[in-house]
């Protein structure tokens, strides 16, 4: 029997791609995927297929597509419907690499007995994720080299990576069960339950307020909306535009931030800016979601840079394409006409019930450290904890309270 592999390219929060590309452009994680799977199977699903090269399977190795369409037929592949049939095709070879896409991976990883990944030290908008094995009590870190940084001409250049190997715990035995296709691709109930539904995976309730601001055809509003719906006693919103201008939200109570803006002329929204540069605190936790309608490119700078002087920080951030008529757009009916679709809503909803999975449980154990700091402070006016700290480094400094040397 084979034994299977997984190799793949993750952001910082275990992203992988966004619209069927890769969020980072990384030629020396290419190079090492080629030397790994070089003469060798690789295990695929058909969406992964399409969007190599030309539709066409990669060279010099044996490519098996999984799916559930019994007609799939593309030619210079073999094809199969389950992952009995998997199993039973690379019976007679020493390895087999899984390299996607995000539900072949997730279905297909507990029969996996390695895992080799490359960590690109970035977090970028993204709709699929690979599971998150530094998290998962049946995985260890067993070699890690780096970091590294991409030379220039080589993608990103200047963002620092490292090439890690997982392995199975000893002891944790890989999965014996059949899965069908179906669920591989991602269809079975399972997997396609909303995250508000009873049977969605359970993640650690966080009490959200996401400032947002869409113009003209509210395309960054369909996304709040369906994040809010999903998690109605969790996530509150508010339209920054409906504020005076002197108005700001109380965030004081609310554990995480979410900042939701359409992409005009490259950056977030100017209004939602200045909301979040007056209502944020220090400490306070923030994700970004935006929309545009041009290319895919990384536009949340202005959301960290706001963050950064605050004192606050930024999570992770989701993006997705948006139907865009302005400018020079109109003369040509628009771009990314039809989005958010369904798909895109679907999107949100999922990578904000990761955040739930990933960060509820911290994020609650932050603010209630923060609400006690708040509340000894209150008690104490002469300045509270760091006016003591302050006056106790001054006595040992021998200083008065002015400063000056006593």
């Amino acid at each position: 029997m084979a034994e299977l592999k997984a190799i793949v390219a993750v952001c910082d929060d275990w992203g992988i791609g966004r619209a069927g590309e890769m969020v980072v452009e990384n030629r020396a994680d290419m190079r090492h995927f080629v030397r790994e799977t070089r003469g060798g199977t690789v295990v695929m699903g058909r969406k992964t297929l399409a969007s190599l090269p030309g539709g066409l399977p990669l060279k010099g190795r044996r490519n098996i597509v999984i799916t559930r369409d019994s007609s799939f037929d593309p030619g210079g592949v073999e094809v199969v419907h389950s992952i009995d049939e998997l199993i039973e095709a690379v019976a007679a070879e020493e390895v087999a690499w899984v390299i996607g896409g995000g539900e072949v991976y997730r279905q297909l990883l507990p029969h996996c007995s390695e895992a080799l990944i490359t960590k690109n030290h970035v977090v970028r908008p993204a709709d699929t994720y690979f599971p998150n094995l530094d998290e998962d009590p049946a995985w260890e870190l067993v070699e890690e080299s780096g970091p590294f940084e991409i030379e220039p001409g080589e993608g990103d250049a200047g963002l620092a990576y490292r090439f890690c190997t997982y392995r199975r715990c000893a002891g944790d035995g890989l999965a014996q069960e059949a899965v069908s296709a179906e669920e591989v691709a991602g269809t079975s109930d399972a997997s396609s339950a909303a995250p508000g539904d009873a049977t969605a995976p359970a993640g650690h309730p966080i009490k959200t307020m996401i400032l947002y601001r869409s113009r003209h055809h509210g395309n960054t509003k369909k996304l709040v909306d369906a994040i809010a719906a999903a998690f109605p006693d969790e996530v509150d919103t508010v339209d920054v535009a409906a504020l005076g201008r002197n108005e700001y939200p109380d965030l004081s109570e609310y554990r995480l931030i979410g900042a939701a803006s359409g992409i005009y002329y490259g950056g977030f929204d100017k209004d939602l800016k200045r909301v979040l540069d007056h209502s944020l605190s220090m400490g306070d936790k923030v994700f970004g979601l935006m929309t545009f309608g041009g290319a895919d490119k990384w536009h949340g700078r202005d959301l960290v840079a706001v963050a950064q002087v605050k004192m606050a920080s930024v999570l992770t951030m989701h993006g997705c394409r948006g139907w865009d008529t302005w400018g020079p757009y109109r003369f040509t009916g628009g771009v990314s006409k039809g989005h958010p679709d369904a798909d895109d809503l679907k999107a949100a909803v999922e990578f904000f019930a990761r955040l739930r999975e990933d960060y509820g449980e911290i994020l609650e154990d932050e603010w209630q450290k923060r609400r006690r700091r708040r509340e000894y402070e209150r008690a104490h006016p002469a300045g509270g904890l760091m006016a003591n700290i302050r006056r106790t480094v001054g006595k040992i400094a021998g200083k008065d309270k002015s400063g000056r040397a006593s």
